[in-house]
């Protein structure tokens, strides 16, 4: 018999919104961890998001053999104009294998490993200049976006 996940008392229509700060959201999950334990339910809104905290149960999750790709519905919509594609075939369809064949050893574990000097340039500048503009406001999501970008860039193409 399975044992249901834990998760917070839910309000009338907000769900478990109240258990997050919006200041300090990552507070707020660390404090469900400790009540919780490393997997807990929260509902907002009436969308169920289920929150895992350990690296046992990522491994878990992410084992391929146990768990089928879904499409959520703004994949679905785009399938049914583009068709079956990279981001749109499911499992079962020819191009998700063709696809998979293709990116799994480009981002494979040696793969990412050998693009780790080009990660750690790019990383290294965001901190030099966070550095150099220590007195300012920093727009962090701004950054970490530049910061993505520019890695794609630079591990992907060599630009």
């Amino acid at each position: 018999m399975s044992t249901p996940i834990p998760q917070p008392h839910e309000r009338f229509l907000i769900g478990n919104l109240n258990e997050l700060d919006s200041d300090f959201p990552l507070g707020s999950f660390l404090k469900l961890h400790k009540l919780y334990g490393d997997i807990y339910c929260l509902n907002i809104f009436g969308s169920r998001t289920i929150v895992i905290c350990s690296q046992e149960l990522v491994n878990f999750v992410c084992d391929q053999s146990k768990f089928d790709k879904t499409l959520g519905r703004p994949i679905e919509e785009i399938r049914s104009v583009a068709g079956d594609g990279l981001f749109t075939a499911r499992t079962s369809e020819p191009n998700w294998k063709l696809a998979h064949n293709i990116l799994v050893p480009a981002f494979g574990p040696h793969a990412i490993r050998s693009m780790f000097p080009q990660m750690m340039d790019i990383a290294s500048q965001l901190i030099l200049r966070w550095h150099h503009f220590a007195e300012e406001e920093i727009d962090v999501c701004d950054n970490f976006t530049r910061l993505t970008l520019d890695t794609i860039a630079l591990c992907g193409f060599d630009y």
